[in-house]
Protein backbone atom coordinates (compact mmCIF):
# COMPACT_ATOMS: atom_id res chain seq x y z
CA UNK A 1 0.00 0.00 0.00
CA UNK A 2 1.14 3.63 -0.48
CA UNK A 3 0.46 5.19 2.58
CA UNK A 4 1.03 9.05 3.39
CA UNK A 5 0.98 10.08 6.85
CA UNK A 6 0.15 13.92 7.11
CA UNK A 7 1.28 15.52 10.36
CA UNK A 8 0.76 18.75 12.19
CA UNK A 9 3.64 20.27 14.27
CA UNK A 10 4.47 18.38 16.83
CA UNK A 11 6.81 18.27 19.69
CA UNK A 12 9.69 16.71 19.23
CA UNK A 13 8.61 13.68 21.76
CA UNK A 14 5.41 12.95 19.84
CA UNK A 15 7.18 13.78 17.06
CA UNK A 16 9.37 10.55 17.47
CA UNK A 17 6.97 8.44 18.90
CA UNK A 18 4.63 8.85 15.91
CA UNK A 19 7.82 7.91 13.93
CA UNK A 20 8.72 4.76 16.13
CA UNK A 21 5.25 3.75 15.96
CA UNK A 22 5.09 3.96 11.89
CA UNK A 23 8.23 1.98 12.06
CA UNK A 24 7.21 -1.13 14.11
CA UNK A 25 3.55 -1.48 12.56
CA UNK A 26 4.58 -1.12 8.97
CA UNK A 27 7.00 -3.33 7.10
CA UNK A 28 8.93 -1.11 4.39
CA UNK A 29 9.34 -3.70 2.23
CA UNK A 30 5.44 -4.14 1.42
CA UNK A 31 4.20 -0.58 2.07
CA UNK A 32 5.48 2.42 0.59
CA UNK A 33 5.19 5.13 3.35
CA UNK A 34 5.30 8.77 2.93
CA UNK A 35 5.44 10.61 6.01
CA UNK A 36 4.78 15.04 5.22
CA UNK A 37 4.61 17.65 7.86
CA UNK A 38 2.51 20.85 7.50
CA UNK A 39 4.30 23.63 7.72
CA UNK A 40 1.28 26.16 7.73
CA UNK A 41 -2.41 26.42 8.04
CA UNK A 42 -3.99 25.15 5.07
CA UNK A 43 -0.66 23.08 4.15
CA UNK A 44 -2.58 19.86 4.59
CA UNK A 45 -4.90 20.37 1.83
CA UNK A 46 -1.98 20.80 -0.83
CA UNK A 47 -0.34 17.90 0.72
CA UNK A 48 -3.40 15.67 0.60
CA UNK A 49 -3.43 16.39 -3.22
CA UNK A 50 -0.16 15.86 -3.64
CA UNK A 51 -1.01 12.39 -2.14
CA UNK A 52 -3.59 11.88 -4.42
CA UNK A 53 -2.28 12.65 -7.22
CA UNK A 54 0.67 10.14 -6.76
CA UNK A 55 -1.66 7.60 -6.27
CA UNK A 56 -2.27 7.31 -2.06
CA UNK A 57 -3.80 3.88 -1.28
CA UNK A 58 -4.34 6.38 2.28
CA UNK A 59 -4.60 8.98 3.72
CA UNK A 60 -3.56 9.22 7.15
CA UNK A 61 -4.51 12.88 9.23
CA UNK A 62 -2.43 13.33 12.52
CA UNK A 63 -3.80 15.90 14.21
CA UNK A 64 -6.78 17.61 15.55
CA UNK A 65 -10.57 18.28 13.87
CA UNK A 66 -8.83 21.07 12.04
CA UNK A 67 -6.23 18.69 10.29
CA UNK A 68 -8.61 16.22 9.55
CA UNK A 69 -10.72 19.01 8.04
CA UNK A 70 -8.25 19.86 5.02
CA UNK A 71 -7.24 16.32 4.68
CA UNK A 72 -10.84 14.43 4.37
CA UNK A 73 -12.32 17.65 2.06
CA UNK A 74 -9.77 16.17 -1.00
CA UNK A 75 -10.85 12.91 0.20
CA UNK A 76 -14.38 13.46 -0.46
CA UNK A 77 -15.98 11.56 -3.68
CA UNK A 78 -12.44 9.63 -3.95
CA UNK A 79 -12.49 5.63 -3.04
CA UNK A 80 -9.34 6.38 -0.70
CA UNK A 81 -9.53 6.06 3.08
CA UNK A 82 -9.15 8.45 5.63
CA UNK A 83 -7.25 7.39 8.79
CA UNK A 84 -6.81 9.35 11.91
CA UNK A 85 -4.48 9.40 14.68
CA UNK A 86 -5.85 12.38 17.00
CA UNK A 87 -2.87 14.65 18.10
CA UNK A 88 -5.03 17.32 18.23
CA UNK A 89 -7.14 19.22 21.39
CA UNK A 90 -10.43 18.53 21.23
CA UNK A 91 -10.33 15.79 19.01
CA UNK A 92 -14.13 15.52 18.30
CA UNK A 93 -14.45 13.34 15.24
CA UNK A 94 -11.79 10.83 16.61
CA UNK A 95 -14.05 10.44 19.83
CA UNK A 96 -16.50 9.91 17.79
CA UNK A 97 -15.15 7.12 16.29
CA UNK A 98 -13.64 5.78 19.12
CA UNK A 99 -9.92 6.27 17.52
CA UNK A 100 -7.60 5.35 20.30
CA UNK A 101 -5.41 7.94 21.63
CA UNK A 102 -2.49 5.70 22.49
CA UNK A 103 -0.24 6.64 19.14
CA UNK A 104 0.86 3.25 18.68
CA UNK A 105 -2.77 1.66 19.11
CA UNK A 106 -4.02 4.36 16.62
CA UNK A 107 -1.30 3.60 14.01
CA UNK A 108 -2.03 -0.06 14.62
CA UNK A 109 -5.74 0.55 14.02
CA UNK A 110 -4.59 1.73 10.35
CA UNK A 111 -2.68 -1.46 9.59
CA UNK A 112 -6.49 -3.65 10.00
CA UNK A 113 -7.95 -1.44 7.44
CA UNK A 114 -11.22 -1.54 8.39
CA UNK A 115 -13.53 0.93 6.22
CA UNK A 116 -17.05 2.97 7.16
CA UNK A 117 -18.69 5.30 5.11
CA UNK A 118 -19.41 8.70 6.66
CA UNK A 119 -22.06 11.10 5.90
CA UNK A 120 -20.02 14.61 4.95
CA UNK A 121 -21.53 18.35 5.98
CA UNK A 122 -21.28 21.12 3.23
CA UNK A 123 -22.03 24.79 4.31
CA UNK A 124 -21.67 27.73 1.24
CA UNK A 125 -19.34 24.74 -1.06
CA UNK A 126 -17.50 24.10 2.05
CA UNK A 127 -17.00 20.81 3.92
CA UNK A 128 -17.45 19.84 7.03
CA UNK A 129 -16.80 16.61 8.93
CA UNK A 130 -17.88 16.93 13.01
CA UNK A 131 -19.85 20.03 12.90
CA UNK A 132 -20.29 23.69 12.12
CA UNK A 133 -22.03 26.43 14.07
CA UNK A 134 -22.79 30.32 13.97
CA UNK A 135 -24.12 31.58 17.49
CA UNK A 136 -22.07 31.26 20.73
CA UNK A 137 -19.47 28.46 19.51
CA UNK A 138 -18.27 30.58 16.62
CA UNK A 139 -17.68 33.50 18.94
CA UNK A 140 -15.78 30.84 21.24
CA UNK A 141 -13.80 29.41 18.21
CA UNK A 142 -12.95 32.64 16.95
CA UNK A 143 -11.22 33.80 20.10
CA UNK A 144 -9.51 30.63 20.86
CA UNK A 145 -7.84 31.07 17.53
CA UNK A 146 -6.83 34.42 18.50
CA UNK A 147 -5.65 33.71 21.58
CA UNK A 148 -2.74 31.53 20.04
CA UNK A 149 -2.35 28.45 22.60
CA UNK A 150 -3.90 25.45 23.17
CA UNK A 151 -5.32 22.93 25.77
CA UNK A 152 -7.82 22.67 28.13
CA UNK A 153 -7.37 26.04 29.85
CA UNK A 154 -7.05 27.75 26.86
CA UNK A 155 -10.35 26.09 25.50
CA UNK A 156 -11.56 27.37 28.91
CA UNK A 157 -10.31 30.87 29.09
CA UNK A 158 -11.77 31.44 25.37
CA UNK A 159 -15.57 29.95 26.20
CA UNK A 160 -15.91 32.35 29.20
CA UNK A 161 -14.13 35.36 27.44
CA UNK A 162 -16.75 34.50 24.27
CA UNK A 163 -19.71 34.50 26.77
CA UNK A 164 -18.66 37.95 28.11
CA UNK A 165 -18.77 39.28 24.91
CA UNK A 166 -21.32 37.25 22.89
CA UNK A 167 -24.31 39.27 21.25
CA UNK A 168 -27.03 37.49 20.05
CA UNK A 169 -28.32 38.10 16.05
CA UNK A 170 -31.89 37.65 14.87
CA UNK A 171 -31.96 34.85 12.02
CA UNK A 172 -34.15 32.84 10.16
CA UNK A 173 -33.52 28.99 9.60
CA UNK A 174 -35.88 27.36 7.16
CA UNK A 175 -35.90 23.66 6.92
CA UNK A 176 -38.67 20.73 5.83
CA UNK A 177 -40.68 23.73 4.13
CA UNK A 178 -41.01 25.52 7.25
CA UNK A 179 -39.47 28.75 8.34
CA UNK A 180 -38.32 30.27 11.89
CA UNK A 181 -37.12 33.15 12.97
CA UNK A 182 -34.72 32.70 16.19
CA UNK A 183 -32.19 34.62 18.20
CA UNK A 184 -29.70 31.80 19.31
CA UNK A 185 -27.53 31.79 21.69
CA UNK A 186 -26.06 28.13 20.54
CA UNK A 187 -26.69 27.10 16.90
CA UNK A 188 -25.13 23.75 16.22
CA UNK A 189 -25.15 21.56 13.34
CA UNK A 190 -23.37 18.40 14.02
CA UNK A 191 -22.81 14.65 12.00
CA UNK A 192 -20.93 13.70 14.94
CA UNK A 193 -21.92 12.41 18.36
CA UNK A 194 -18.46 14.76 19.80
CA UNK A 195 -17.30 18.20 19.84
CA UNK A 196 -14.30 17.56 21.25
CA UNK A 197 -13.12 16.76 25.39
CA UNK A 198 -16.19 14.41 25.28
CA UNK A 199 -18.32 17.33 25.43
CA UNK A 200 -21.35 16.97 22.99
CA UNK A 201 -24.66 18.88 22.60
CA UNK A 202 -25.54 15.84 19.98
CA UNK A 203 -24.85 12.83 21.97
CA UNK A 204 -27.18 10.89 19.22
CA UNK A 205 -25.83 11.78 16.30
CA UNK A 206 -24.75 9.09 13.63
CA UNK A 207 -22.01 10.13 10.59
CA UNK A 208 -24.00 7.63 8.56
CA UNK A 209 -27.49 7.89 8.45
CA UNK A 210 -27.98 10.88 5.64
CA UNK A 211 -28.77 13.64 8.32
CA UNK A 212 -27.49 16.22 10.66
CA UNK A 213 -28.39 16.90 14.05
CA UNK A 214 -29.36 20.38 14.46
CA UNK A 215 -29.06 21.09 17.97
CA UNK A 216 -30.43 25.53 19.09
CA UNK A 217 -30.75 27.39 22.34
CA UNK A 218 -33.34 30.57 22.10
CA UNK A 219 -32.16 33.81 23.85
CA UNK A 220 -32.75 33.33 27.46
CA UNK A 221 -32.37 34.89 30.43
CA UNK A 222 -29.23 34.35 32.28
CA UNK A 223 -30.58 31.37 34.70
CA UNK A 224 -31.45 29.17 32.01
CA UNK A 225 -28.53 29.96 30.00
CA UNK A 226 -26.19 28.90 33.02
CA UNK A 227 -28.19 25.80 33.49
CA UNK A 228 -27.97 24.79 30.23
CA UNK A 229 -23.74 25.17 30.22
CA UNK A 230 -23.34 23.12 33.59
CA UNK A 231 -26.05 20.49 32.48
CA UNK A 232 -24.25 20.34 28.72
CA UNK A 233 -20.51 20.43 30.91
CA UNK A 234 -21.42 17.68 32.96
CA UNK A 235 -23.48 15.05 29.98
CA UNK A 236 -26.71 16.13 31.90
CA UNK A 237 -30.23 15.64 29.87
CA UNK A 238 -30.30 19.68 28.09
CA UNK A 239 -33.42 20.56 29.19
CA UNK A 240 -33.26 24.36 29.65
CA UNK A 241 -36.36 26.31 28.03
CA UNK A 242 -35.93 27.22 24.36
CA UNK A 243 -33.57 24.15 23.64
CA UNK A 244 -34.14 22.32 20.47
CA UNK A 245 -32.75 19.57 18.92
CA UNK A 246 -34.03 18.30 15.41
CA UNK A 247 -32.35 15.98 12.32
CA UNK A 248 -32.57 17.01 8.93
CA UNK A 249 -30.69 16.77 5.53
CA UNK A 250 -31.04 20.22 4.26
CA UNK A 251 -31.00 23.63 6.28
CA UNK A 252 -30.90 27.58 5.16
CA UNK A 253 -29.50 30.37 7.79
CA UNK A 254 -30.21 33.81 6.78
CA UNK A 255 -29.04 36.87 8.94
CA UNK A 256 -31.83 39.22 8.97
CA UNK A 257 -29.76 42.54 10.50
CA UNK A 258 -26.60 44.57 9.33
CA UNK A 259 -24.07 42.61 11.27
CA UNK A 260 -21.88 39.72 10.07
CA UNK A 261 -22.44 36.13 10.50
CA UNK A 262 -19.40 34.67 12.89
CA UNK A 263 -18.83 30.72 11.45
CA UNK A 264 -16.70 27.76 12.79
CA UNK A 265 -16.53 24.72 11.34
CA UNK A 266 -14.36 21.52 12.64
CA UNK A 267 -13.23 23.68 15.47
CA UNK A 268 -11.54 26.33 12.99
CA UNK A 269 -13.28 29.97 12.29
CA UNK A 270 -14.42 30.39 8.49
CA UNK A 271 -14.75 33.75 7.19
CA UNK A 272 -17.72 33.91 5.08
CA UNK A 273 -19.42 36.84 3.39
CA UNK A 274 -22.88 35.71 2.98
CA UNK A 275 -25.21 36.42 5.02
CA UNK A 276 -27.31 33.45 4.04
CA UNK A 277 -26.09 29.34 4.19
CA UNK A 278 -26.62 26.70 3.17
CA UNK A 279 -26.29 23.57 4.72
CA UNK A 280 -26.91 20.46 3.43
CA UNK A 281 -25.67 16.50 3.90
CA UNK A 282 -23.54 14.29 1.00
CA UNK A 283 -24.62 10.88 2.44
CA UNK A 284 -21.79 8.43 2.57
CA UNK A 285 -19.36 10.35 0.66
CA UNK A 286 -15.91 9.45 2.57
CA UNK A 287 -14.16 6.30 3.52
CA UNK A 288 -12.73 6.19 7.01
CA UNK A 289 -10.79 3.63 8.64
CA UNK A 290 -12.40 2.68 12.16
CA UNK A 291 -11.55 0.19 14.96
Amino acid sequence: MRIYFIIKPLGTYALKKLHKSIEATFDKKKDSLHILSTLKKGHAIDLTQRAIQEKADLVVACGGDGTINEVARGLVETEVPLAIIPLGSGNGIARHFKIPFKISEAVQLIKKNKVAKMDVGEVNGHYFFGNMGCALESHFIRTYQKNKWHGIWAYVIAFLDAIMSFRHQKIEIEYNDKSQTISPFVLLVSNTNQQGYDFSLTPQARSDDGLMDVFWMERSNFFNKIRFIVNALTGRKLTAKGCNLIRLSALKISLLESSDLCVQIDGEFLPVASKRLEVKVLPKELNVIVP
